[in-house]
């Protein structure tokens, strides 16, 4: 039973409160009925004892002055409101009723008589009521239909109807206005969460309201916090370009080759983690854009770049992917494209392989693949995080864990995913899988 009562009970706020405003109106429905039907038989008891009492009243007046023929007659004509009247004789029942309407029927009969009351069960279900008149012990017989009130008429169930159709649609109303503003309010702390910052319009309860305004104080403070930060951050790297591009017109002047060829390569990192810093600021409020590009176009283009530089990437588009589109700027897939290279000759081995095909008829798949040592996939979340450093050479290697993490934001701005996993033969391999339109 404790198993099966959280699966009946609704998960949601909404259905939580359209089940215990129908558990409380059925309870008030219950008790409401248990009180009509306390008073009806009561009232009922009332009026049976009401019209025996005065049937018995009546017939003690009336059959002392009748003869034997005349109560013969009475007996066998007197029907009235279904009782009908029987003499003492060898007819008379000997069972004795054991239920409450008759408990009752006898204990009031009594006291308004002043004397005390026989009741047998008839043998069709009917009572007898045993009464004295003229030193003779007459009989009125009450059928069983007269033992319970009448039923409600119907007209009173249709209104009962009526009226819980109208409190469960006040009640639905009602609830809506609350879980309304609370789902909105999920909505735009979901997006939120996501990365997609989204304030939401305070309505509802008061408690709703508040809660939905301090929602939107919050991300007015997030907003404001990260504005500082991409600040000083863009003037940090900003001010590192001046002293690197001193730095080189000394190395310059250098005439000890080995130091200049250590001095070269302290550079050349220092101006990639300003690279790195400056391409996540820029990652930052991606928005994908307005129209779809064909993504195969731009990748050969890259490829074909990157392959100017001496870079070792071979590209492999499928012929299903050839002609499918993403909605994707340049800019950023080269800011994509770049870093998943950077990445894989900076920490595997090459050749790195650029594959693109599709899945299915909505996803285009970018996979980069490398020959190095991988990734553990105890490791491969934290890799995608901004500044994660695996391993500590990397630190000293002119990498501060943004290439990934730049990866992630340019997918995650275009409704697409990062995944990373095992290379077939070795490597890492990074899958960028991009809605197509």
């Amino acid at each position: 039973m404790r198993r099966l009562l959280p699966r009946l009970i609704p998960s949601s706020f909404a259905g939580r409160t359209v089940l215990l405003v129908i558990a409380v109106i059925v309870a008030a429905e219950a008790a409401t009925f248990s009180l009509i039907g306390h008073f009806r038989r009561n009232s009922h008891v009332s009026q049976t004892v009401q019209l025996i009492a005065g049937q018995m009243h009546l017939l003690q007046i009336v059959l002392p002055r009748l003869d034997d023929e005349s109560r013969r007659r009475l007996a066998a004509d007197h029907g009235a409101h279904d009782l009908l009247l029987r003499p003492d004789d060898s007819s008379v029942p000997d069972d004795q009723p054991q239920f409450h309407f008759a408990d009752r029927l006898a204990a009031d009969l009594a006291d308004r008589l002043g004397e005390p009351v026989h009741i047998r069960l008839g043998p069709r279900g009917g009572l007898w009521i045993g009464f004295m008149a003229v030193n003779e012990r007459w009989w009125l017989i009450l059928p069983s239909p007269r033992f319970e009130p009448q039923a409600l008429p119907t007209d009173l169930w249709l209104g009962l109807a009526i009226t819980l159709a109208a409190v469960l649609l006040i009640a639905g109303a009602f609830v809506k206005g609350i879980v309304g503003p609370l789902a909105r309010l999920g909505e735009a702390v979901a997006a939120t969460g996501d990365g997609a910052a989204r304030k939401v319009t305070p309505g509802g309860p008061r408690e709703v309201r508040r809660l939905a305004e301090r929602h939107n104080t919050m991300l007015e403070q997030l907003a404001s916090i990260a504005a500082e930060r991409r600040e000083m951050l863009a003037g940090l790297t900003h001010d590192l370009r001046a002293p690197l591009a001193r730095l080189r017109l000394r190395l310059a002047l250098l005439e000890n080759d080995s130091e200049r060829a250590g001095l070269a390569r302290d550079i050349d990192d220092m101006e990639r983690i300003v690279g790195q810093c400056l391409g996540f600021l820029r990652s930052e409020g991606i928005a994908a854009a307005p129209a779809p590009v064909a993504i195969a176009a731009l990748l050969r283009d890259e490829v074909a770049r990157q392959r100017e530089l001496g870079r070792p990437v071979e590209l492999t588009v499928s012929e299903a992917a050839a002609a499918c589109q993403v909605a994707i700027a340049a800019g950023n897939l080269q800011r994509l494209l770049d870093n998943l290279i950077d990445n894989a000759l900076q920490h595997g081995a090459p050749p790195v392989e650029v594959v693109l095909r599709t899945a299915g008829d909505a996803l285009a798949t970018l996979c980069v693949r490398d020959h190095g040592p991988g990734i553990a996939d105890s490791h491969r979340e934290r890799a995608l995080e901004p500044f994660a450093q695996l391993e500590p050479a990397r630190a000293t290697n002119g990498s501060c864990g943004l290439g990934l993490a730049i990866v992630r934001r340019i997918a995650a701005a275009c409704g697409g995913e990062v995944v990373l996993g095992d290379a077939a033969g070795g490597g890492l391999s990074v899958t960028v899988r991009l809605p197509t339109r």
